[in-house]
C-alpha cells in the first residue's frame, strides 16, 4: 500500500535521528572569495566553480548593469589571486580555468540551440562562443584543457544536442569532442548525478541505474551497480569512491564504496559532514575533485576536506 505524506513526513524523521547520530566529519574553513571591486559588485556569486589544481573561481554580476561581470580567482585564505572583467548576455552558472589563462563561462540552459558557452582570455577578450547543449547540471575542465559536461533530465530526455547523451566533452574552442555513447550496452544517463574529473579521467554515477562509471578518452568504463543511490557527489581515491549527500533526511551523509573482481561493495559504516564550528551543513555548492572536496556558502566562504579525512571516520564506524 502506497504511504500518505504523513507517513513519509514520520519516516523522514525517523532517518534523520539515525543519521543525527552517526560520527562527523568538520569541514576546514580554507578562504574567501571576494569581488576586486566590492562597492561595484555584488555579495553573492553568480557562479563558483575550481580548477584542476585547487584554484577557486568565482563571477560576480554588477550592481547595476547585469551585463557586466567580474571573474576571480583565489588559492585561499583572503587574498584574490587575479581578477577580469567581461560583458556577456549569459546567465553564468559554471565557470571554470582554461590553459593559457583562459576561462570558460557557461549558462545552464541554451533553449532553442542557442550558444550557452564562451572562452575569454586574461585580458577580458572574448576567443569563442558555443552550444553546450541544454539542462547542464555540472561543468568541470581538465589540465589539458577539455570540457566536461553533465545533464539533467530536461536536456538528457530527449534533448536534440549533446545533452540528449546526458554526458558530453568538448574542445577548448567548444566544438564537440565526444559524446556518451547510446545503444552501447551502458546504462542510460537520465540524469548525470556526481560528475568529478581527476585529471583527464571522468567519474560519475548517474541516474536512473546509478552505476560507478568512468570515461576516459572514448572508452567508458562501466564498474557495476553502487551500493548508495541518489547522492549528487562523489570523491574519488584510487579504487574507492565515497558518495555525498542522499536524498532526503540524509543531506549530509557520506557513504564509502569500494570497486573490486566482484563489483561495487559497501565497506565501513557511514558520517555526516558539518561546519567547522559543527552546525549542520546546509546550503552549501560542492564541487568534487578526484579525492578533494570544496564546499562554498552564499557569502563566499570556501571549506574544504578530503576523501582521507572521510574515510578515517567513515571506515571506522560499523557498517
Amino acid at each position: 500500500m502506497r504511504k500518505t505524506q504523513v507517513e513519509r513526513d514520520r519516516a523522514d524523521l525517523e532517518r534523520r535521528l539515525e543519521v543525527l547520530k552517526l560520527p562527523v566529519v568538520p569541514l576546514e574553513h580554507h578562504g574567501f572569495l571576494t569581488p576586486l571591486d566590492r562597492a561595484e559588485m555584488e555579495r553573492d556569486p553568480e557562479a563558483v566553480g575550481v580548477g584542476p589544481d585547487g584554484t577557486a573561481f568565482a563571477v560576480w554580476p554588477h550592481r547595476e548593469d547585469s551585463r557586466r561581470k567580474q571573474v576571480t580567482w583565489h588559492f585561499g585564505g583572503k587574498e584574490i589571486a587575479g581578477a577580469i572583467d567581461v560583458e556577456t548576455d549569459l546567465r553564468v552558472s559554471f565557470v571554470q580555468p582554461l590553459p593559457e589563462g583562459r576561462v570558460v563561462l557557461a549558462a545552464a540552459r541554451a533553449r532553442h540551440g542557442t550558444p550557452n558557452g564562451e572562452v575569454w582570455t586574461r585580458d577580458g577578450v572574448l576567443k569563442h562562443r558555443g552550444n553546450l547543449g541544454d539542462a547542464i547540471e555540472e561543468l568541470q575542465t581538465t589540465p589539458s584543457g577539455k570540457v566536461w559536461a553533465g545533464y539533467f533530465d530536461e536536456g538528457a530526455l530527449g534533448g536534440a544536442g549533446p545533452e540528449g547523451h546526458g554526458l558530453a566533452r568538448f574542445n577548448q574552442d567548444l566544438t564537440v569532442d565526444w559524446l556518451y555513447p547510446r545503444g552501447a550496452g551502458l546504462p542510460y544517463i537520465s540524469d548525470c548525478y556526481t560528475l568529478n574529473l581527476h585529471g583527464e579521467t571522468a567519474h560519475f554515477c548517474p541516474y536512473t541505474d546509478f552505476h560507478i562509471q568512468s570515461a576516459s578518452g572514448d572508452k567508458v568504463t562501466d564498474w557495476g551497480a553502487s551500493a548508495y543511490q541518489f547522492a549528487d557527489s562523489m570523491l574519488v581515491s584510487g579504487a574507492d569512491r565515497a558518495l555525498l549527500r542522499g536524498s532526503g533526511s540524509e543531506y549530509d551523509v557520506v557513504t564509502l564504496l569500494r570497486i573490486d573482481r566482484d563489483g561495487v561493495r559497501r565497506v565501513g559504516g557511514q558520517c555526516r559532514i558539518v561546519l567547522p564550528d559543527g552546525i549542520e551543513a546546509q546550503r552549501l555548492r560542492y564541487t568534487c575533485r578526484g579525492g578533494d572536496l570544496h564546499a562554498f556558502d552564499k557569502w563566499g566562504k570556501w571549506y574544504r576536506t578530503g576523501f582521507d579525512a572521510l574515510s578515517a571516520v567513515a571506515g571506522a564506524a560499523e557498517a
